[in-house]
């Protein structure tokens, strides 16, 4: 190619310092046109974007044609289609790359098909053809089995999308130099068939498997649902993103977004775990650039052995519950270690705060706030407060963290601490006790894990709670009369011989809802 090229790619700017694609195909076409002596240009199509399109031209872009109307500040296919059509029938380019987003892949066959032009869809790479001068396409085909080599014809501009993951963007120059071109183009009015009536941004506890630096994939022999599960919460304690071959997509273990290879997604992670993955080309093409693999399969002769830099011979179903049994004791260790560095107890010193590392276990494990708080029994707020160090909780607070990741906590507690729950344990009988409606089945258990009451509520009453919280589980069952429970917002009716079974942490009200007395028994239980 001796002429010089015009190389465009479509400004995807939803959600920017997020989502990389657009810089990633970016950085490919301005490799492209650097072999050329072309000249790369960014469409980018919004509204008050400027500062997006000096972005672009900090990551390798020699131009940007920016249209900036009110009417794009949000994606509408139509009128996108209508007026980046009209640019490239004004300015002719050569090449147009979009990345394979959903609104790229929506957007690419609907250009293609207005400008009359060939669209090479999925491409993993770009090669040139010296013999004939030019451009050759890479793409997955037949099911991702065979790599496609694709040209176009002679009509331009020549249309690709570009898999997410696949390249690297350029690292910001603040110093690159570029121009913004603002074009003022009216194409009258566009009559859009789909009107958008109102739009919520989507919160992502995710980061995406091709941004992710931890990446735990599951293949074939994980066997089933229950053995994937595994995978997914190893890929949730590392902080991590889970991944699947095609066989265990197939299986619907997990989704097609999880999926890894020459039909699914390209990554990179710093650490990718492979559990009871054999390493078929089409998976092991996906991960070539990851940066440490290690590989779990009880066949030693597995070819994805051939690309580990650490190998585990061992059946994933057997291996797996051990090493998270050691991995949540490893967690909740440091966990304790920095709750006593709060309570400047023992000397005990950590790089991380108490906060810092609650706020940490709760997004490894894609939890919201409120999940968080409803799994510890505890209110947002109070998550809150403990996660910016603005509080100390009470030692009871890491039986809570305990429960959530269902481990023992009793090897991490001091003496102590153990001391401070069994007296909050104490506490809680000797007030239940004096209570006029609570009568114990268990007497003498004070300091007992395991404690029962028979309780009294008088006709059409509501049950006077004793004032206080405690963690772990309560159950209740009706003996007499008729029972309203309250958990939460959910309301449940029992009758005589029924009963609930629920945390005790859970904001809770009971109610007789009969003309006679209500009598119940309720067993406590406490760590």
């Amino acid at each position: 190619m001796t002429a010089k090229l015009d190389f465009w790619v479509f400004g995807d700017h939803r959600n920017y310092y997020q989502d990389r694609l657009t810089l990633q195909v970016l950085a490919k076409t301005r490799q492209l046109a650097d072999l050329h002596q072309g000249l790369v240009t960014v469409v980018l199509l919004g509204h008050q974007v400027d500062e997006i399109a000096r972005e672009y031209i900090s990551h390798g872009a020699h131009r940007v044609l920016l249209v900036d109307r009110p009417d794009m500040s949000t994606y509408l296919l139509e009128t996108f289609t209508q007026v980046i059509s009209g640019l490239v029938q004004e300015y002719q380019p050569d090449y147009f790359l979009l990345g394979a987003s959903d609104f790229g892949l929506e957007l690419a066959p609907r250009l293609a098909k207005r400008l009359n032009v060939g669209l090479c869809a999925d491409c993993i790479e770009f090669e040139m053809d010296t013999t004939k001068d030019r451009l050759v396409a890479i793409s997955p085909a037949f099911g991702g089995t065979s790599l496609a080599r694709i040209v176009w014809n002679e009509r331009r501009p020549m249309m690709a999308t570009i898999r997410p993951g696949i390249f690297s963007e350029i690292p910001h120059n603040d110093q690159a130099k570029g121009e913004v071109v603002q074009i003022n183009q009216d194409d009258g009015q566009i009559t859009e068939r789909v009107k958008i009536l109102s739009s919520v941004r989507k919160i992502h506890l995710s980061q995406g498997l091709e941004a992710a630096e931890v990446v735990v994939a599951g293949g074939r022999g994980l066997k089933d649902s229950n053995g994937f599960q595994l995978a997914r919460e190893l890929a949730q304690l590392l902080g991590g993103e889970i991944g699947a071959t095609k066989p265990a997509v197939d299986a619907h273990w997990t989704t097609h977004d999880h999926l890894i290879g020459q039909t699914g997604k390209t990554i990179r992670p710093r650490l990718l775990i492979n559990c009871g993955i054999s390493g078929a080309i089409q998976y092991t093409a996906a991960i070539k650039r990851a940066e440490t693999i290690v590989a779990l399969n009880r066949d030693r002769h597995a070819p994805i052995f051939q690309q580990a830099d650490l190998g585990v011979v061992a059946d994933a179903g057997q291996f797996l519950p051990l090493f998270l049994t050691e991995i949540k004791k490893l967690l909740f260790q440091k966990i304790t270690d920095a709750y006593r560095a709060s309570l400047n107890k023992e000397g005990v010193k950590t790089d991380v705060s108490f906060g810092q590392r609650v706020k940490k276990l709760r997004q490894d494990r894609k939890l919201t706030p409120d999940q968080l708080a409803a799994q510890t029994g505890q209110t947002p707020e109070f998550i809150a407060q403990v996660e910016d160090d603005a509080i100390t909780p009470p030692v009871s607070f890491l039986l809570q963290l305990s429960h959530a990741l269902e481990i023992d906590p009793s090897r991490f507690l001091s003496d102590q601490e153990k001391m401070e729950i069994g007296a909050k344990r104490q506490e809680g009988f000797a007030k239940r006790t004096q209570s006029y409606s609570y009568q114990t089945l268990t007497p003498g258990a004070a300091d007992k894990h395991l404690r029962g009451f028979l309780v009294s509520i008088e006709p059409k009453e509501k049950h006077k709670m004793v004032e206080y919280r405690h963690p772990g589980e309560e159950f209740i069952y009706v003996m007499h009369g008729e029972l309203e429970v309250t958990l939460g917002t959910r309301v449940h009716q029992l009758k005589v011989g029924e009963s609930i079974h629920f945390d005790s942490e859970t904001k809770h009200k009971l109610r007789n809802i009969s003309d006679k007395r209500c009598e119940l028994m309720v067993i406590l239980y406490t760590p």
